[in-house]
């Protein structure tokens, strides 16, 4: 994505985000001397002349038209249709000119210490230009104690220790003003519509309930240790921090625009200018700023339910367009959806989880090498169960144990090229465990048929990876029944495939009458009530049967109300 200025103002489109006026700390000791003064009075213009000397080497780039232009105040922010890679690079001068300037507020800051503008401007010098020092020199901050951990927390997250790099932050916003807090914390800016609204009539301290629920949901990768989408945050509020009393590259004052621009999309990484139609060069070029791409949307695109199993896989909107906010995890260059088959099976007061996936035809873990893993977590605040595997094969089936309860599930994919992270997640709901009514598992798909799998260890070492089955198929279905019935009682069970998606062809045809309405199926049969603690069951379904399409999959057991499970499967 990206930002642009433009000629004109249209604040009557778009209110902008207003930072309190504690945005910066102030210094721990009150400098009353003249020579501090003069220093700090110095350090600031070197910062201008920098920026002004930066606008004019900035390398020439044309970003294009705007396609589809978000105004937020004075700027213009869009999606260009070219690879980030052909945006050019800052050049030797504009390196040269940050390593002249960092030297300078090297040795201000010596000679003010406890200044919390100049070991900000320093840390945010040192982390545009990828300097390693930077976490050694936010260790070594001697100013306003949170000021201090909010820098180290910015320096941990561009290194990617993210949960290093949360403790900062917590450290930071613990030593806040109650003001000052809230404005850090305020999601507000980031959540779609519907979620804004209710949010936005919180007060801050019932704010932070709803905040650790989000986080938790909004964790692009459980796999990768912290939560690297909440230290992104908190890193692009202290980038606005540092840049309200500062120059910037757009040679612009700064304001609630570009505020809620760095917070909602992040911090710009490169910068160029607009080649000059005149031939008189302009006096102040168009400047563009482009932040990492790809980026995705990882915020539930509703209010966090009280229920974790109303968070399907399909809340989820990553591609959203245009974007409410935006994250490019530096980990990966894309984020891809996952098919994996998800099934959990009660082992006394634990659940065993079956994660299957099969990505052989896929254009990058087809080829790339990746890691893997299952991810099951009741809880934010409560460590999750994994089980992760280094280096993965492309049909693959991991199983991990956890608690019986509710609880989300994710089965997620990084590939070790940083080519591409892919992940599947969803919530469930706890399964009742009256023992002395039948319990059914959740529905495993199996390969193999006509070959049937007798118990759980034969089904996993054939579950089918993922759920989307070719027409011509014929797959097993495994389950297990759990609890007792009556010994002198017939259990009927019940097998209903339903379809879901007759797709636009076979809709048109049944409009015109030349295509029949298309039934669901169901089988049911009866077996000897007296069913043990622990049973396996299996069948096989032949999906030539069904025309192409989604179909839901369910299994009842039982009398009313009986036991029920239910799996979406997609015919090829």
């Amino acid at each position: 994505m990206s930002r642009q200025s433009i000629l004109f103002t249209v604040l009557s489109l778009v209110l902008p985000v207003t930072a309190p006026a504690q945005l910066l700390p102030k210094g721990d000791n009150e400098q009353s001397h003249v020579d501090s003064a003069q220093i700090s009075h110095q350090a600031r213009d070197k910062q201008a002349a920098f920026e002004r000397r930066r606008r004019q080497l900035l390398p020439k780039f044309s970003s294009g038209t705007a396609d589809h232009c978000v105004i937020i105040g004075r700027f213009c922010e869009w999606h260009p249709r070219y690879n980030g890679d052909v945006i050019p690079a800052e050049g030797k001068a504009i390196r040269k000119a940050r390593a002249e300037l960092l030297s300078d507020l090297a040795k201000a800051g010596a000679a003010i210490p406890g200044d919390d503008w100049i070991i900000g401007q320093r840390i945010r010098y040192l982390t545009e230009g990828h300097d390693t020092s930077a976490v050694g020199v936010a260790r070594s901050c001697r100013a306003t104690r949170w000021w201090c951990d909010a820098l180290l927390g910015l320096t941990l997250h561009v290194a990617g220790n993210y949960v290093a790099a949360d403790s900062a932050y917590a450290r930071a916003l613990d030593g806040m003003t109650p003001p000052t807090r809230c404005h850090w914390m305020n999601l507000a800016p980031l959540l779609d519509d519907d979620v804004r609204g209710p949010y936005k009539k919180l007060p801050c301290p019932e704010r932070e309930a709803v905040d650790a629920r989000i986080w938790w949901v909004a964790d692009p990768l459980y796999m990768v240790p912290g939560n690297e989408r909440r230290t992104e945050h908190y890193s692009r509020v202290l980038h606005t921090a540092l840049e309200t009393d500062a120059a910037n590259t757009y040679g612009s004052s700064w304001g609630g625009d570009l505020a809620e621009l760095t917070v909602r999309f992040g911090w710009a990484e490169k910068w160029t200018q607009e080649p000059s139609q005149n031939l008189i060069p302009e006096t102040k070029p168009n400047i563009s700023g482009h932040e990492r791409e790809p980026g995705y949307h990882f915020f539930l695109t509703q209010p966090p339910p009280d229920s974790l199993a109303l968070i399907t896989d399909s809340v989820f909107d990553m591609y959203q367009f245009p974007p409410r906010e935006y994250y490019a995890p530096t980990y990966t260059n894309g984020f891809v959806r996952l098919d994996a088959q998800v099934a959990r099976f009660r082992r006394g007061d634990s659940t065993r989880i079956v994660a299957a996936y099969d990505v052989s035809n896929d254009t990058i873990f087809g080829k790339a090498r990746f890691a893997a893993a299952v991810v099951a977590s009741g809880d934010e605040a409560v460590a999750p169960a994994i089980t992760e595997v280094d280096t993965s094969p492309v049909r693959n089936v991991l199983t991990v144990s956890s608690p019986w309860k509710s609880q989300i599930i994710g089965v997620e994919l990084l590939a070790k090229d940083s080519s591409a992270a892919a992940r599947w997640r969803s919530g469930f709901a706890e399964m009742p465990t009256d023992s002395t009514r039948i319990g059914v598992s959740d529905l495993l798909f199996v390969d193999g048929a006509p070959s049937l799998p007798s118990d759980l260890d034969e089904a996993v070492a054939h579950a089918h990876g993922g759920t989307k089955f070719q027409h011509d198929q014929k797959i097993g279905l495994f389950w297990e029944l759990y609890g007792r019935a009556p010994a002198d009682s017939a259990l009927p069970i019940s097998l209903t495939i339903t379809p879901l998606d007759e797709g636009l062809f076979r809709r048109a045809f049944r409009a015109l009458h030349f295509s029949p309405n298309l039934s669901p199926i169901n089988i049911r049969w009866r077996e000897n009530g007296a069913a043990g603690v622990l049973s396996a069951r299996s069948v096989t379904l032949d999906l030539s049967l069904v025309p192409a399409g989604k179909y839901a999959v369910k299994l009842e057991v039982g009398n009313a109300p009986a036991a029920t499970t239910q799996r979406i499967i997609e015919v090829k």
